[in-house]
């Protein structure tokens, strides 16, 4: 069985626009803490090590106190790619998201195109 894994390609204009709206968002949910302290992915400075020893520390918390608890894990594969883009910009309003980055994202998320070449097909998806 063959995997195939799709290659994006950007040009440099596109992927440093990507960046910096990435980076002015990150700014405005640090700036006005929105986001909730256990949001370890996509968050500077932590890692899965940290959600992994912050999830030990509450285990044994409740081990020693005699509690019971049930943990549940979930990965959800490809979450990122198939993000609901009316979601995102209706979180970024909700967030207060400055206007001027909000119709950047608006702007960019629309009139975009996805075209798959294989050897025998092409097929183009329209967002």
């Amino acid at each position: 069985m063959h995997k195939y894994r799709p290659i994006s390609l950007i040009n440099t204009g596109g992927k440093l626009l990507e960046k910096l709206l990435i980076d002015r968002i990150n700014h405005h949910l640090h700036t006005n803490k929105s986001l909730n302290s256990n949001q370890f992915g996509f968050t500077p400075q932590k890692s899965t090590v940290d959600a992994a020893m912050a999830a030990k520390q509450y285990a044994l918390s409740h081990i020693q106190k005699k509690n019971y608890f049930i943990m549940i894990s979930l990965d959800i594969q490809g979450a990122f790619d198939s993000a609901n883009w009316d979601s995102i910009l209706n979180n970024l309003r909700t967030l207060k998201c400055r206007r001027n980055l909000y119709e950047l994202v608006r702007s960019y998320f629309s009139d975009r195109v996805a075209i798959l070449h294989t050897n025998t097909n092409t097929e183009q998806k329209e967002k």
